[in-house]
C-alpha cells in the first residue's frame, strides 16, 4: 500500500508575484512574519533592524533582556548585529551626545552629564533630576531612535513642542561647538507640495472668483499657473520642522499680488491654519468650491467638439450643392481657452466659438444670426439626406486618417499599430545596434543645469498662454511609448548586462504586447508599480521609468503612480531612476540618465508644473 503523500505546509507568510504579502487567517505571532518582512527591507537602516526583531517599541518596555532574546533569532548581518547592541546595549556615549542639545535647548546646566553618563542607571537617575520637562524613559527612547541630530531635534520638537523649534535646536546645536553641526528640514518641498494637494480645489475656486469679479477671464489660468508653479521657500528649510499651512497660503498671496492689482479678492489667504478653515473662509465670501474650473472646461470642450462636427458636416454639403472649388476645411484643434473654465457656455456660445474656428468667411457670414446646427440647415436650405452625404464622406475620411496615424517609420521600417502585438518591431529594433549613452550601471547622470525661476515649461506667455502642445494622437502616443520602452530593454541591458534585466525585469504592461510571459515565467506586469523596470546589479535594487519621445524636448509626464513610487523610494534610500530615450523612433536615438526629482538636490535640475505631474529640466549646453 502506497504512503499517502505528506501534506502541502503552507507558510504563516510568503510574497506573491505583484509584491502582495500574503498572511494565514490563523497567524498567532507576529515572529512568523520575521522572515517574510525581512525580505521587504534592505535592511541598510539600523532602526529598521531594530523594530523588525523588537517590534513596536512604544507599546512594550525594552530591557536588555528582551533585546538579546529577539537578536539571538534575528538573521541579520553581523554588523547591523554589533550596531543594535552598541546602542541598545553597549555604552552610553551614544545616549549622552544624543541628550546634550537638549540640555542646551531647555537651558538646563550639564554640570555632571558626562559623569552620569558612564553607565545607563547613573544617567537615567541625572535625566530624571535635571530634564523634567521630557520622561526620562521617552526621551531614552528617543535617543536610541534617532541615528542622527536632525532625527533627535524632530523628536524633541514632537516631544516638547515650539520651544524645540528647527531654529531654537540649531541655536543649541551650535551653542555646543564643532562637534555639533546645524540640521535643515529637507521635506520642505514635500510638505509645502502636501499642503498644496490639500487645499488645490479651494485655491481654484477661489482664481476662478477672481476672475469672474473683474471679468477678466485669463486670470484664472495666470493664478492658477502661480499655484502650480510654487514649491515652497528656501528660507522654510532652517524655520519648521513641519511647513505650517498659513506660511503656504501667505507666500501664494505675495504670487497672486504680482499677477495684477486683485488684492481686495486675496484677504481670505490671511489667517486661515488649516484646509478646513481656509474653506469656511471661503464659503462666507461666496467663493464656490464646485465643480472644479477643469470639470467645467472639459465640459464645455467636449460639447464644442460635438459641435464643432455638426458644423463642419454642413459646411462640406453647403460647399458641395455650390459646386464651390475652395478647399476641404481641415479640421480645427480645439482648445479650452480661460472663459471655458469659469462656468457652462450656452448652446448659442458654442456655436459661435465653432464658427470662429472655421476659416471660410463667406460661411459663417452666411450663418450669422444662427443659434443652433439645425437653423444653419434651413438657412441654407440644405436636405436632411445632403447632410447625411457629407456626415458619410467626413467618416471615410477620419477612418483614412486613423491608418495614416496607426503607420509610423521606425528606424527605416514601416510599422502599423494593429491587434496591439509588437513582436516583429521587437524583432527588428533587437537587430539594431545598441547608441553610447551615460554609463547608467554607474549612475552616471546626463549633465543638467539648475532650472532658474520661470525656467522652460512654465512661463505665463507664449502662444497658449504658457500650456503645453496638444499631445499627439493616441495612436501615436501608444507606439513611441512601446519604441522607448523596447529601445530602454536593450540599452539597460547593454548597461547592466543581460543577467541582472532578464525578461523579467519589464515590468509595465507594455511588456505584454511585446514579449508576453510563457509558461511559468513570472508575471509581474502592471502599470501601477511607478517604474517600467526593476532588476538588482550588484546587490542594488533598481527601478527605473522609462520616458520616450519623438524629439528631443526636455519636458515629460510624470503619472500618479509614478510620483507615489519616487516619492517612497527616496523616503527609504532606494533607486529610481528616470530613462529618457530621444528621437526614440530614429535610427540613432539618444539616451539620458535621470536623478529622482524628489532626492535631496533634485529640484535644482527640475520643475514639477501642473500640481505635480509635468516636469522640465535643462540640460548643460554642449561644449
Amino acid at each position: 500500500m502506497a504512503a499517502a503523500p505528506s501534506p502541502t505546509v503552507t507558510p504563516p507568510a510568503q510574497w506573491l508575484p505583484g509584491d502582495v504579502l500574503a498572511v494565514r487567517r490563523d497567524l498567532t505571532s507576529c515572529k512568523e512574519l520575521a522572515s517574510a518582512t525581512q525580505a521587504l527591507l534592505d535592511r541598510q537602516d539600523l532602526l529598521k533592524d531594530l523594530r523588525l526583531v523588537l517590534g513596536a517599541l512604544h507599546q512594550d518596555r525594552v530591557t536588555l533582556d528582551r533585546i538579546e532574546s529577539a537578536l539571538s533569532g534575528a538573521e541579520i548581518d553581523s554588523e547591523a548585529l554589533a550596531d543594535i547592541r552598541q546602542r541598545w546595549a553597549g555604552s552610553t556615549s551614544l545616549l549622552v551626545d544624543r541628550v546634550r542639545p537638549v540640555v542646551a535647548l531647555l537651558g538646563n546646566s550639564a554640570r555632571g552629564l558626562d559623569e552620569a553618563g558612564v553607565e545607563l542607571e547613573r544617567l537615567t537617575e541625572w535625566l530624571s533630576a535635571n530634564l523634567p520637562q521630557w520622561p526620562t524613559e521617552n526621551l531614552l527612547l528617543a535617543a536610541r531612535r534617532s541615528p542622527d541630530d536632525h532625527a533627535m531635534g524632530l523628536a524633541a520638537w514632537k516631544a516638547l513642542g515650539n520651544v524645540a523649534q528647527l531654529p531654537a535646536w540649531n541655536k543649541a546645536l551650535t551653542a555646543l561647538g564643532d562637534r555639533y553641526g546645524t540640521v535643515q528640514n529637507h521635506r520642505v518641498s514635500e510638505q509645502t507640495t502636501a499642503h498644496l494637494e490639500d487645499a488645490k480645489a479651494l485655491l481654484r475656486g477661489l482664481a476662478r472668483h477672481i476672475a469672474v469679479e473683474l471679468e477678466e477671464a485669463d486670470l484664472f489660468h495666470r493664478i492658477e499657473q502661480e499655484t502650480q508653479d510654487f514649491r515652497g521657500n528656501r528660507a522654510w528649510a532652517t524655520q519648521w520642522w513641519e511647513v505650517p499651512f498659513d506660511a503656504v497660503l501667505n507666500a501664494l498671496y505675495d504670487r497672486y499680488m504680482e499677477v495684477a492689482d486683485v488684492e481686495p479678492h486675496l484677504e481670505v489667504l490671511r489667517g486661515p491654519r488649516s484646509v478646513d478653515d481656509f474653506r469656511d473662509r471661503l464659503q462666507r465670501v461666496g467663493v464656490k468650491i464646485t465643480p472644479d474650473p477643469y470639470e467645467t472646461a472639459d465640459e464645455n470642450t467636449r460639447r464644442l467638439e460635438d459641435v464643432l462636427t455638426d458644423v463642419l458636416d454642413l459646411h462640406r454639403a453647403w460647399t458641395e450643392l455650390r459646386a464651390s472649388k475652395g478647399i476641404r476645411l481641415q479640421r480645427p484643434d480645439v482648445e479650452a481657452a480661460p472663459l471655458e473654465y469659469l462656468r457652462p457656455q450656452s448652446d448659442a456660445e458654442l456655436l459661435q466659438a465653432a464658427l470662429e474656428l472655421i476659416d471660410d468667411k463667406e460661411f459663417t457670414e452666411a450663418c450669422d444670426g444662427c443659434s443652433t446646427p439645425d437653423e444653419i440647415r434651413q438657412r441654407l436650405n440644405l436636405t436632411a439626406a445632403v447632410v447625411e452625404r457629407s456626415r458619410q464622406e467626413r467618416r471615410r475620411q477620419e477612418q483614412e486618417e486613423a491608418q495614416k496615424n496607426r503607420t509610423l517609420e521606425v528606424a527605416g521600417m514601416s510599422f502599423e499599430v494593429s491587434g496591439g502585438n509588437y513582436g516583429g518591431l521587437f524583432d527588428h529594433l533587437g537587430n539594431l545596434s545598441v547608441p553610447d549613452g551615460p554609463c547608467a550601471s554607474q549612475d552616471e547622470f546626463t549633465a543638467l543645469s539648475e532650472v532658474p525661476s520661470g525656467g522652460s515649461g512654465g512661463g505665463r506667455g507664449g502662444k497658449n498662454g504658457g500650456r503645453p502642445p496638444p499631445p499627439p494622437p493616441a495612436e501615436r502616443r501608444e507606439l513611441i511609448g512601446i519604441v522607448g520602452e523596447i529601445r530602454a530593454y536593450h540599452y539597460l541591458r547593454k548597461q547592466f548586462g543581460e543577467e541582472a534585466v532578464t525578461r523579467d525585469a519589464w515590468v509595465s504592461e507594455n511588456r505584454r504586447k511585446v514579449i508576453p510571459p510563457v509558461g511559468d515565467e513570472p508575471n509581474n506586469v502592471d502599470d501601477r508599480h511607478g517604474f517600467d523596470f526593476k532588476f538588482t546589479h550588484k546587490r542594488r535594487k533598481w527601478h527605473v521609468e522609462v520616458k520616450a519621445t519623438d524629439g528631443n524636448d526636455s519636458q515629460f509626464e510624470l503619472g500618479i503612480s509614478e510620483i507615489k513610487a519616487a516619492n517612497c523610494l527616496a523616503r527609504r534610500g532606494g533607486c529610481w531612476r528616470i530613462l529618457r530615450v530621444l528621437n526614440a523612433r530614429s535610427d540613432q536615438p539618444e539616451f539620458e540618465w535621470l536623478p529622482n526629482p524628489f532626492e535631496d538636490g533634485g529640484r535644482e535640475f527640475y520643475r514639477l508644473h501642473r500640481g505635480g505631474m509635468r516636469v522640465s529640466y535643462s540640460r548643460v549646453p554642449a561644449q
